[in-house]
């Protein structure tokens, strides 16, 4: 079993498919779940290849994994200690981007899969939903494949993502949901002048700060259970000519706001605007996403059971990082849990996953498949 997950995952890494290419991942993704039973559903939108796989199971119920074969780009090819495309494996770590993120977990849910085929063991129906637009832009990917489901009555009834969600071992985290984020591009007004007649002049600069320093005070009030507060975080600042006796006519702020169920994006542009209510300012709001969470119950129990009984460690059930494609099937209605590998090296030059951890979440993903059941 972890031979087969190995050797996916290797096989996903070869291709090439930085985002949103898909690399011919999807295409290698079907040729080896046909055998299994599953149908290729394509709900391709733009540039983004999207794939639903279903089999249609013997016990009732639709267990769904959700994923991208998409990756960031390499960065500097020189400095990784092997090719980013190569899958090279040395002392039981296989090296390349995906490895962590997520290519790893989605070769893992494949073997789970085919081990239990291969078994014969009576199975949920079950769908895989893997697009190639998760770390771009992801406005034609999954949430293409939600609409299509909806459209067609044929919605999951929970779903896990493979992102890498771990911290030291496999299973020790689970994110069970995800801040929202605003993001906020303010354009403070005034007028140019030369700095020896400010008289003549109003300073753009002076006019923002005030204002800044009112949106860095905001509270935000108490955060909903089990998430960390909202964050509002002024990350660039530009004003002025670069002239140093030319008074700015413009300066332009960007904020970034990560929030917690507790708020609400009306509520987080009415307290932004408040701020500003003083100032010649042109605000653009852009929801990049919003906050969901997948409430304590059976289908989290379940997930948590199935790592104590493969990896026997106790699993915090976390609502940190950034956001991610769960966000769409949240708002469809969906349980919605994330687990993976570790998220050690994601992003970075050099990714990589060990693969023990390989096996363990393999073996994990079959525990959960097997004893996958719909609460009434």
């Amino acid at each position: 079993m972890s031979d087969i997950a190995k050797n996916i995952a290797a096989k996903l890494i070869q291709r090439p498919s930085v985002t949103p290419d898909d690399g011919g991942c999807q295409n290698y993704i079907a040729s080896l779940l046909a055998p299994l039973g599953f149908v290729r559903t394509q709900v391709d939108a733009g540039d983004v290849i999207n794939s639903i796989y279903t089999r249609q199971g013997e016990l009732g119920g639709t267990l769904a994994f959700a994923g991208h074969t998409d990756v960031v780009p390499t960065g500097p090819i020189e400095q990784w200690p092997y090719p980013p495309f190569s899958a090279t494996i040395v002392d039981d770590i296989l090296h390349g981007r995906g490895a962590q993120d997520m290519k790893g977990a989605i070769a893992c849910w494949i073997a789970a899969v085919a081990d239990l085929c291969s078994s014969y063991t009576p199975l949920p129906t079950i769908q895989l939903l893997i697009t190639s637009d998760e770390e771009g832009e992801s406005v034609d990917g999954t949430i293409r494949m939600v609409e299509y489901l909806q459209a067609h009555n044929k919605l999951p009834d929970a779903v896990i993502i493979g992102e890498p969600s771990c911290s030291e071992k496999v299973g020790d985290t689970i994110r069970r949901g995800r801040r929202g984020v605003v993001q906020i591009k303010a354009v403070f007004h005034g007028k140019q002048g030369h700095s020896a007649y400010p008289q003549d002049a109003d300073n753009a600069i002076h006019r923002a700060t005030p204002a800044l320093s009112r949106i860095a005070a905001i509270d935000w009030g108490v955060p909903a259970t089990g998430f960390p507060a909202t964050s509002c975080q002024i990350t660039n600042l530009n004003g002025g000519t670069g002239a140093s006796n030319v008074i700015p006519g413009h300066c332009n702020a960007f904020i970034d706001i990560r929030y917690n169920p507790g708020n609400r994006f009306e509520e987080i542009k009415a307290a932004i605007e408040s701020a500003c209510a003083d100032c010649d300012v042109t605000l653009s709001f852009d929801h990049v996403a919003t906050a969901f969470s997948t409430a304590d119950g059976p289908f989290l129990d379940q997930i948590c059971t199935s790592i104590q009984r493969i990896a026997g460690i106790e699993t915090l059930r976390d609502t940190g990082g950034g956001t991610s494609d769960g966000r769409f099937l949240a708002a469809a209605g969906i349980p919605v849990a994330e687990l993976g590998t570790t998220n050690s090296t994601i992003h970075q030059v050099g990714e990589q996953v060990a693969l023990h951890e390989l096996t363990t979440l393999t073996a994990i993903y079959t525990d959960i498949i097997k004893h996958f059941e719909v609460q009434p």
